[in-house]
């Protein structure tokens, strides 16, 4: 049998006993990992720019790091780990405990009612008394989309401008001069681009007109815009901001015009409500000039009238689902959802009165494609309000007005919220593959059966006018009359549209034109000029007007 024999040395792990010589002395290894720290300190700082404040997580996170940082670097500098070393692994642990600490304490699971009471909502049960009647040519008919491809356009049609800058996809809504518009400014391509240009800077911007797609203007400034998001360096306009700004929280930005027409940046200053993190809400703006880069920073009773938007929308949409949720308290939401309302899917913006306002369906959480009313938040106040009103949600309205064309495959956008005749009305563009408006259509908000469509914004007012008395709709009569007028025929011809024969006629000493379906009347077929008739129409501002009764008094056909 093989022996193995062990020769054990008692001086074989003395070694491990002897202390390691350090590779530099303290006071040196201290100031080398100082030194390390500092300087990734300052590049984090610059590339990233986080607020100096501890309200902020990230912030929290980047001290733990620089503490974890600095105690590594100085342990493998000199060797020993020794008390700074210690300190610096505790500081860090007892921050990120700390941070995770306050999170929980702020969280919806101990401040569900906290939550809830965040935005203060006001009800509105009559309708009509928030949405004013508006004429067909106030009605915004150019959405976000559409401005896109006006502003292509545009851009186009400057020399050389295409290959340096593109529009920033934005389009922000205002109310400029009595009129609506989505501006949105042109931005460097690329960093080759914005260092070629960066001496003048970006031209100028693109400005639409809400309630005429042909009303599309590329403005250009006498001085270009110096400081953008899509600018690098120091003229990068985050950046622009944090050097004056270093503690403020920042969240979303808008590009704005003020009553003479220039262009500023509007940046949303946040901080929390609820807890130390908790309940993000906006106290105020920073507003800079993008030209010369002068800023100033309001609190919310000194913010200029011109701003359109101070509060984020999707903060404020946030505080809007956590009125619908919190009802009950947090458990109701995982378990019995008692009461439980929720924002429908998407949102969009409404200007009433001169500000914008951000809006949307509020349907319970089974989400069946019916609302019980609607949410509407003015996006520089924060005043809320739910209007009580029960029908379709705006995915429904959509396939209600797509299915009146079907066989032309048109897309519909999302609607637009209207009081038409003290009716709460669905507006809805109706585009090809292109992108292109084809048609118009309003749905009825608590019976989307009825549904007005035409080519133009007034023959589909005029219809859907027409659908709502003969349904009985108990709609305004002041903005629509049911008139009946009886005359001789002066001319008359027909088309089809949308598979449907319609009838044009015109009578004589009269300035209307009459718009008949086949389906209102039969003897609209055998009609003849020269023939005396009754038409039973719906009395607007327009001379097109669509019939809804018609009779001829020499035939007996009815």
């Amino acid at each position: 049998m093989t022996q193995f024999h062990f020769n054990f040395d008692p001086n074989a792990f003395n070694q491990f006993k002897t202390p390691r010589k350090p590779k530099m002395k303290p006071g040196k290894a201290h100031l080398t990992a100082l030194v390390i720290t500092l300087a990734l300190a300052i590049l984090i700082d610059y590339v990233t720019l986080p607020a100096w404040n501890l309200h902020s997580p990230s912030t929290v996170m980047l001290v733990v790091f620089l503490l974890v940082v600095f105690g590594i670097s100085d342990f493998v500098l000199s060797g020993k780990w020794a008390l700074i070393q210690k300190c610096c692994v505790f500081g860090a642990g007892f921050l990120f405990t700390a941070m995770l600490l306050l999170v929980f304490l702020g969280s919806e699971l101990l401040n569900a009612e906290k939550y809830r009471d965040q935005i203060e909502i006001k009800d509105v049960s009559d309708f009509s008394s928030q949405f004013q009647a508006i004429s067909t040519d106030r009605i915004p008919v150019v959405d976000q989309q559409t401005a896109s491809l006006l502003g292509d356009k545009q851009i186009g049609k400057q020399a050389g401008l295409g290959s340096q800058y593109q529009i920033d996809p934005t389009y922000t809504l205002i109310s400029s001069d009595q009129h609506l518009y989505r501006v949105s400014p042109l931005e460097y391509r690329d960093f080759i681009k914005w260092f070629q240009n960066n001496g003048t800077g970006i031209p100028g911007f693109i400005q639409v007109n809400v309630n005429d797609p042909n009303d599309v203007d590329m403005v250009m400034l006498q001085e270009g815009i110096k400081y953008s998001p899509s600018a690098w360096f120091n003229q990068n306009l985050f950046r622009h901001i944090r050097f004056r700004y270093r503690t403020e929280l920042l969240s979303d930005y808008s590009f704005e015009l003020d009553d003479e027409g220039h262009p500023y940046w509007v940046v949303s200053v946040v901080a929390p409500e609820i807890g130390y993190y908790g309940g993000l809400s906006a106290q105020g703006v920073i507003i800079v000039d993008p030209i010369t880069g002068e800023m100033n920073k309001y609190t919310m009773d000194e913010i200029p009238a011109w701003v359109d938007r101070v509060q984020p929308a999707e903060l404020a949409w946030k505080q809007i689902d956590n009125w619908g949720y919190y009802v009950h308290g947090f458990f109701n939401t995982l378990f019995g959802q008692k009461d439980m309302i929720q924002t429908t899917d998407g949102y969009n913006f409404v200007n009433i009165d001169g500000q914008t306002y951000v809006f949307s369906g509020l349907t319970s959480v089974a989400a069946d494609h019916s609302i019980n009313g609607f949410a509407l938040i003015n996006l520089r106040t924060k005043e809320a309000s739910y209007i009580k009103v029960g029908g379709a949600d705006e995915v429904s309205a959509m396939a209600s007005a797509e299915g009146q064309v079907q066989h032309l495959n048109y897309r519909a956008t999302f609607p637009i919220l209207l009081n038409i005749a003290d009716e709460p009305t669905y507006f809805i563009s109706l585009k090809d593959s292109e992108g292109l408006v084809k048609m118009y259509s309003f749905v009825d908000v608590t019976d989307y059966s009825i549904v007005g469509i035409g080519e133009t914004m007034q023959t589909a007012h005029d219809d859907y006018l027409r659908k709502l008395k003969t349904a009985n709709k108990q709609i305004s009569g002041e903005v629509a009359e049911m008139k009946t007028v009886t005359g001789t025929v002066a001319a008359i011809a027909s088309a089809v549209q949308e598979g449907t024969t319609h009838y044009y006629l015109t009578l004589e000493n009269d300035a209307h034109l009459y718009v008949l379906s086949l389906d209102v009347s039969a003897e609209l077929t055998l009609t003849q000029p020269g023939q005396n008739v009754k038409i039973e129409y719906l009395d607007t501002v327009s001379n097109t007007v669509a019939g809804s009764g018609f009779d001829n008094l020499e035939m007996d056909y009815e």
